[in-house]
């Protein structure tokens, strides 16, 4: 059986951390404009803030980069996803999905 959502693990990439009012969101650094922040720096300045409000709802209290491995649910050939969640490690990343989106082993029926 193919499951509409599949489970994804990127390779070890920056990632662009935003915190505040509605918890964290994780977002590709290459997919967005750079911070100007080196891996492992975090920000409330305005200005870099600023540049991330489109990614996030809320008010946001600090942007930072860091360095991992993203995991989420993603459906194939469709915009369905869940958010990025990020570990320091692949098997973290993998173990994170395998415990909270568990394979379905039912069957589908006609």
């Amino acid at each position: 059986m193919t499951q509409f959502m599949q489970q994804q693990v990127t390779r070890k990439q920056d990632w662009i951390q935003i915190d505040g009012s509605n918890g964290i969101t994780w977002i590709p650094a290459e997919d967005v404009a750079q911070s100007g922040l080196l891996v492992g720096e975090s920000t409330d300045d305005y200005e870099i803030v600023s540049k991330y409000e489109d990614y996030y709802e809320g008010e946001i209290d600090y942007v930072g980069v860091v360095t991992g491995y993203g995991a989420r649910l993603s459906a194939p050939g469709y915009m369905d996803c869940t958010e990025w969640t990020v570990f320091d490690t692949a098997q973290e990343a993998q173990e994170y999905l395998d415990e909270n989106y568990p394979e379905d082993e039912e069957e589908e029926t006609a």
